[in-house]
């Protein structure tokens, strides 16, 4: 194992680095909690910093949830926080797409509620989410019917991942200038007692190999 480059600072280095740092910024999940329960001594951390003047922000890879439910969930676990200092990939993916892309059609999304949410509170339509069960055979997949307004792929976590969704996320994406969004790079969930599930559908790398959105693969985390 590689020797660690950090360094504990303490006394005087500890004061000289406080005062030089005006804003925090945080993970969440497995370094302010673990599971349901905040780590020892990090709410009051974020306490201090609070109360000597620091601002302090909370950011996640994680798609499952809204910013108003990662506030919700910091307020319970004694760290006290707005939706308005969460920043996770639900919501930096709707920014994005209205902000910066300036997406004008619908996004079809491989995702769960939070990021359903988040798109729509940021008045973009979208179709897809929830379960697609597999249908017919090869020619019925080959000739999906597309919705016409689509210029967007979004993935993030999808309980409901099939190869239907990824069928027609395919269809999509061979369309000239049609986007394709990933909330997170990563492939495995750690949960609590070192257990692991996928973390979602495989978008690690992923490129369509024809048509015209090559190169229009972005990672949002």
């Amino acid at each position: 194992m590689a020797a660690s480059k950090c360094s504990r600072l303490a006394g005087e280095r500890s004061r000289q680095f406080l005062a030089s740092v005006d804003t925090f910024l945080f993970d969440c999940d497995g370094v302010l909690w673990r599971g349901d329960e905040a780590v020892p001594g990090a709410p009051e951390l974020v306490t201090g910093l609070r109360n000597s003047g620091k601002r302090v922000f909370y950011l996640t890879n994680n798609s499952t949830k809204t910013r108003a439910m990662y506030a919700d969930k910091l307020g319970r676990l004694g760290f006290g926080a707005e939706a308005a200092e969460v920043f996770g990939t639900a919501y930096c993916t709707a920014r994005y797409l209205r902000d910066v892309a300036r997406l004008r059609g619908k996004v079809y999304l491989i995702g769960g509620p939070a990021l359903s949410r988040e798109l729509e509170a940021a008045g973009i339509a979208h179709v897809g989410g929830g379960p697609e069960p597999v249908t017919g055979g090869m020619k019925e997949w080959a000739g999906l019917e597309k919705d016409p307004d689509v210029r967007a792929v979004v993935v993030g976590f999808d309980e409901h991942f099939s190869y239907m969704k990824l069928t027609r996320a395919l269809h999509y994406l061979r369309e000239p200038g049609c986007l394709f969004i990933a909330t997170n790079t990563d492939t495995r969930l750690p949960l609590e007692g070192g257990a692991a599930i996928p973390a979602g559908p495989p978008n690690e790398g992923a490129e369509p190999s024809q048509g015209g959105s090559e190169g229009n693969g972005q990672h949002v985390s």
